[in-house]
């Protein structure tokens, strides 16, 4: 993963029709957060999609209610999303052999002041992302 690629999905949006992208801009306006502290400090690894990656043991209460917001106000919209629960995670590796293991990771402290929308745009040399929006908390 580059650097310039690490991020925490907080809605997966998929191959959305561009011309609802005033609509989504609007519903992620609606959701609120201030800053807080994310604790990067478990490895793990799914064998299902061969990833690998870093995640929060305890999500903070800030994080629960920025994804219940942003996501409710993505149903109110009717944009679609993957309904799948959240789980707080950073991907490190793709494609990652089976067995493949991560060494224990020292606590990051990531300071979080707002989020952003982004677009992936898949090139040769892997994903890119754009940064559409930013929202401040």
């Amino acid at each position: 993963m580059r650097p310039e690629n690490v991020h925490l999905t907080l809605a997966f949006l998929g191959g959305t029709d561009a011309t609802l992208l005033p609509a989504i801009t609007a519903a992620a306006g609606r959701a609120t957060t201030s800053p807080f502290t994310l604790r990067i400090d478990e490895p793990g690894y799914w064998r299902h999609n061969r990833i690998a990656w870093a995640g929060v043991r305890e999500p903070p209460p800030a994080l629960d209610a920025l994804v219940a917001d942003l996501r409710a106000a993505l149903v109110e919209a009717g944009i679609a999303f993957d309904p799948k629960p959240f789980a707080a995670h950073i991907t490190l590796v793709r494609n990652a052999r089976p067995g493949f293991e991560l060494p224990d990771l020292e606590p990051i402290d990531w300071s979080v002041r707002g989020f952003v929308l982004v677009r992936s745009v898949t090139g040769r040399e892997g994903s890119a992302y754009e940064v559409i929006r930013r929202w401040a908390g």
